[in-house]
């Protein structure tokens, strides 16, 4: 009888222990969220959520706590982040050329929303909402560095885009809607700028918000392909296929077609799908000249 007391308290104590650990395993678990190739219908790329239906991700955790991001498939991927951003390992963040087979984590230090794009996908953005400690998100986008087509980042929150005529900087917000680039977009970038990144057809469709400081001036959008999807001499240069410009701009939405030319069009008849670069300049009367470029797939 003795034995079998001496026997079972150390197996209590076990079963206790295991209890404890347990639990603690269960909160160590990440949010996770990767690429699917077949979001919705076949080939119509997104980021999701392991184990959830495939649809654009949308995830909610604790500021200080990591998402792991990966992509395990053939199609090449990397993350825009449309605001603040995260501090990232092991994720191909732009301008980090889009890649297959990786895995890596963001940690998401301030409560907020934080919103990516992959623009080469048919469903390119997703969000993380981070909340702080102990309560639910807010839905407020947390300040610091806009990263906005081609733009880098720079010191102190700001961040420099390449313009025909020289370089604008932003600095501050988001979006830098009180610099020189910001000014003359109502709202910024973001705010203003629609141009869908999967399109369909032989166009390029999409529309700018100018503000009364870029009223008068004269907005170009361009289109650009690798010559290597074109079936052109060259290498790895970019091409125009596709040009227009619109002077005289009045304040409000200006929307804008930019139709391919007839070798983009045959590239598209072929391979059915086309990527690009859009390429949008907006010169103020008076000032320099802004750039903005996106990335658009556009398929047949």
């Amino acid at each position: 009888m003795r034995l079998r007391k001496r026997l079972l308290f150390p197996l209590v104590a076990l079963l206790g222990a295991a209890v404890v650990v347990l639990p603690a395993l269960a909160a160590s678990s990440e949010a996770k969220i990767e690429v699917n190739e077949d979001c919705i219908a076949s080939n119509w790329q997104c980021w999701t959520s392991p184990g959830a239906s495939p649809k654009p991700a949308s995830v909610t955790i604790a500021a200080g706590e990591v998402v792991t991001f990966a992509d395990k498939t053939s199609f090449a991927a990397n993350i825009t982040w449309k605001g603040a951003a995260p501090t990232c390992s092991g994720v191909p963040v732009s301008p980090a050329p889009a890649a297959t087979g990786w895995e890596g984590t963001c940690r998401f230090e301030q409560s907020g929303t934080y919103q990516f794009e992959d623009a080469s996908m048919y469903y390119p953005k997703a969000t993380v909402e981070v909340s702080a400690a102990g309560t639910t998100p807010t839905g407020t986008t947390p300040t610091g560095t806009t990263t906005t087509g081609s733009t880098s980042s720079g010191p102190s929150g700001s961040s420099t885009t390449s313009s025909g005529s020289g370089s604008s900087t932003q600095t501050g917000g988001p979006d830098g809607a009180n610099t020189p680039l910001g000014s003359l977009l109502v709202g910024g970038v973001s705010a203003a700028l629609e141009l869908a990144g999967a399109q369909h057809g032989q166009a390029v469709h999409g529309s700018v918000d100018v503000s009364q400081a870029g009223a008068g001036g004269r907005l170009e959008v361009e289109l650009l392909a690798l010559s290597a999807s074109l079936a052109s001499a060259g290498h790895s240069a970019h091409v125009q296929v596709g040009r227009v410009v619109r002077a005289s701009l009045q304040a409000g939405t200006v929307t804008f077609t930019v139709a391919l030319d007839a070798r983009a069009r045959h590239a598209l008849r072929v391979h059915r799908r086309l990527a690009l670069s859009v390429r949008i300049v907006l010169s103020p009367a008076h000032g320099s000249a802004v750039t903005i470029t996106r990335s658009v797939v556009v398929r047949g």
